[in-house]
Formats: structure tokens, sequence, C-alpha cells
């Protein structure tokens, strides 16, 4: 199990907010959650949309409090 940054969640001194466990897998999550889960990013695309990535295991960096999810495709659209 490895904490990864994510990228995109930096704050103004650049550093990053957010980090995510990359070892995390389906039973990291919901157990009704849609998708697959792979290397602590689930994907899932509806019908007739675009693909959600998600992270699945989150803590703020420097915590050790797992906070939950959080939105791929915003965190990469910022950088």
């Amino acid at each position: 199990m490895a904490w990864v940054d994510v990228l995109g969640s930096e704050d103004a001194n650049n550093n990053c907010i957010w980090e995510y466990d990359n070892a995390a897998t389906a039973s990291s999550t919901y157990t009704d959650a849609n998708g697959t889960t792979s290397a602590g990013v689930r994907t899932f695309t509806p019908p007739g949309g675009n693909a959600q990535y998600t992270y699945v295991k989150v803590r703020k960096k420097g915590e050790t409090i797992e906070r939950g999810e959080l939105n791929k495709n915003y965190y990469d659209a910022r950088i």
C-alpha cells in the first residue's frame, strides 16, 4: 500500500492537500458502487455518458484519518 499525491489538489504553496491509496480495491469502497476498481481508482461509465473516475480511499496529507472518496475527473481538470 502506498499513499500517492492527488495531483491537482495543490494549495497556494504548490503542496498537494490530498493523497490516495493506490492499493485500494473494490472492498475499500461502497458495496453497491458501480464500475470497476483498479490501483485505487473506480471507473464507471453511465449509459450514454462520460467515464467517471473516483479515488476510493483518500486522506489529507499528514493525517491518518481516511476521508472517503474524491472525484478524480475534477482534480485531473485542474492540472
